[in-house]
């Protein structure tokens, strides 16, 4: 089933809600009682952290948004590295993360090659927009990762 969002540049404002989305989608999708969210990556999401992200020349934030609800966000560094890329977990498999995706080709804000850190279990979802497997998944700090670039999409 495809929804519409609303496609947008994240605003200062945004930033609880940005942090909220991404920590909780990140509890629900990339951690277990076996391997829990580390304490660092916690830190790194918080409402303040974030907001001094969102202030970055170095990193373009894009959200989706249906109704009130912002259900997705992006942000892609210097144009070429994949910072964050969440979709509420409410909100998956419904083709949000795909139009962030296609808004950001659309308006410049990215450019090949790409390369991200994925978490283990989004590699199907960058696999899907071109990425491969850069070198074998590593764990740093506690945190399983996945290395990819994409050539082009």
């Amino acid at each position: 089933m495809m929804t519409t969002a609303e496609i947008r540049q994240a605003l200062e404002a945004d930033a609880a809600i940005i942090a909220d989305l991404i920590y909780s989608t990140s509890l629900a999708c990339c951690f277990t009682p076996e391997q829990p969210c580390p304490e660092w990556y916690r830190e790194s999401v918080q409402p303040d952290k974030v907001g001094s992200l969102l202030k970055s020349e170095h990193l373009n934030w894009l959200v989706a948004t249906q109704g009130q609800e912002l259900v997705g966000v992006l942000a892609i560094g210097d144009k070429n590295h994949v910072k964050y890329f969440f979709t509420h977990p409410s909100y998956q498999n419904q083709g949000i993360g795909k139009q962030l995706w296609q808004f950001a080709l659309r308006n410049g804000a990215l450019a090949y090659p790409l390369t991200v850190r994925s978490s283990l279990f989004a590699v199907p979802v960058y696999e899907r927009l071109g990425f491969i497997a850069s070198e074998s998944p590593k764990i740093f700090n506690g945190m399983h990762y996945q290395t990819m670039v994409a050539d082009r999409g």
